[in-house]
């Protein structure tokens, strides 16, 4: 999920040309959250074209779940207390 919110925050298209990051394209592509080219052969570059919005679903969702664990949190709970 790291890897896509930097993806999030690039302009596109753009290239990958690490094998790391071209592996983590894979299994993203796989999962339907991002359109990527990629160039034959192994340890070739990797276009992204876009993150689909499966993709942008996904962070939005997690971005939720991190303020309902914020919200839920003994030092938010005491803060809202002390503010009542």
């Amino acid at each position: 999920m790291e890897y896509l919110k930097v993806i999030a925050g690039e302009m596109f298209p753009f290239d990958v040309d690490d094998e790391a990051g071209v592996d983590m394209l894979r299994v993203l592509e796989a999962a339907g959250m991002v359109e990527v080219q990629f160039a034959p052969g192994r340890g070739s570059p990797a276009r992204v074209v876009a993150v689909t919005g499966l993709g942008r679903a996904s962070l939005l969702a997690e971005t939720a779940k991190q303020v309902i664990r914020r919200q839920r949190s003994p030092e938010v709970s005491s803060a809202w207390a002390a503010l009542s």
